[in-house]
């Protein structure tokens, strides 16, 4: 059997958590179209007969202005070195988009790269090879291979690739388990993208989401407690709208993507908190989870 960690590396919004929601075969990791939506480490493991791979999901590479981003920075370099196959993920809209980003990523990794140009339903089919050419001679990759994760376009081929790339191994979660993080999390995590699609600006940067309570019943809906932390008094207000209609629609999104996740009817109470300036405390980081 062959066994081991993937670690998927690349720029935000590259479309690194549409990719490994693909290889997965559900959704665990959230997307939007903001970039840097993830902010931590995602485990999703996928088990057949001879293979089990274990994918690491992991933020965008980037230049740190926050201790939460410091903390993003070293899920990043945690991911690259457990991995026994790193997966970087070029944007075929952007390629050399954070070029000196990605090239001192490259330089100071020491685990074997495999390296993918996504979102190739985007741009002309013409185009395709003479930009693999020249990201292979940028880069100093000898190969990249095309794929979409959007319609799985040569996803097959990726994964055939990958399992041939796996050292041998024994299994190391049971094959019916497909992520390790707890329910809890993952509905945190829902919370977070439909508060992300219906804030604007800067304001989604400034959020964070703790769930306080989280009670599964059988017979009737389960209740879920979840507290949206901003960084302003002023933001507030913005984040409940007026009478309360943005915090309504955040809660009717997050509700529905919930109970897909957990296949039960859900009550989801949303409040609103200040935490002043999280991003740069260590105290509250550590408290949401993030060192």
């Amino acid at each position: 059997m062959r066994s081991g960690y993937v670690a998927l590396i690349g720029r935000p919004n590259a479309g690194k958590s549409t990719l490994f929601n693909a290889f997965i075969g559900q959704r665990l990791s959230i997307v939007t179209a903001k970039p840097q939506t993830t902010r931590g480490r995602i485990l999703g493991i996928v088990t057949d007969n001879e293979n089990q791979i274990i994918f690491l999901d992991t933020p965008g590479l980037l230049q740190p202005s926050y201790k939460l981003h410091e903390s993003m920075e070293k899920q990043i370099e945690h991911a690259a070195k457990q991995a026994d196959l790193a997966l970087l993920i070029l944007d075929a809209t952007n390629p050399k988009d954070r070029l000196p980003l990605v090239q001192h990523f490259l330089a100071k990794n020491r685990t074997p790269v495999f390296a993918l140009l996504n979102k190739i339903d985007l741009i002309p089919e013409d185009r395709v090879d003479s930009l693999l050419s020249d990201l292979c001679t940028i880069y100093k990759i000898p190969e990249i291979i095309p794929l979409s994760a959007l319609t799985n376009k040569n996803l097959d081929t990726v994964f055939t690739q990958i399992k041939a790339k796996l050292p041998e191994g024994p299994q190391l979660y049971p094959e019916d388990m497909i992520a390790e993080q707890p329910e809890r999390f993952f509905a945190a995590e829902l919370i977070r993208e439909a508060a992300f699609e219906h804030l604007e600006d800067e304001l989604p940067y400034s959020i964070n989401i703790a769930i306080e309570d989280f009670v599964e019943r059988t017979d009737e809906k389960s209740y879920i407690l979840g507290i949206i932390y901003v960084e302003r008094e002023s933001q507030k207000g913005i984040v409940i709208g007026r009478k309360a209609s943005r915090l309504q629609a955040i809660g009717k999104q997050a509700r529905k993507s919930i109970e897909d996740l957990i296949q039960s009817k859900v009550y989801l109470e949303l409040k609103v908190k200040v935490r002043s300036g999280w991003r740069n405390n260590e105290s509250a980081l550590n408290e949401f989870g993030y060192l």
